[in-house]
């Protein structure tokens, strides 16, 4: 019954992980939609060398900086993670 009890906190507190990624996700594209698209736009059509660079630069940090915020927002409102 306890280890029931758990999996169901962990399952919730899953979905709620997911659902701030996803806000988070969301609001970044929108914002790099914004700030870069003309910018990157320009660079695929000047280089695309640099571009593919810039591209993969971009979803590296994106991936790392996203990460490090659901985290900071996952302890702050205090839910129990898998890792």
């Amino acid at each position: 019954m306890l280890k029931n009890r758990r999996v169901r906190i962990l399952i919730r507190n899953f979905a709620i992980e997911v659902l701030i990624y996803s806000v988070l996700v969301v609001v970044y594209f929108l914002l790099v939609l914004r700030l870069l698209g003309e910018p990157l736009m320009r660079l695929f059509t000047e280089n695309l060398t640099i571009y593919a660079v810039a591209a993969l630069v971009l979803i590296v940090v994106q991936g790392a900086l996203l990460e490090l915020l659901t985290s900071f927002l996952v302890s702050r409102i205090g839910l129990e993670r898998l890792d």
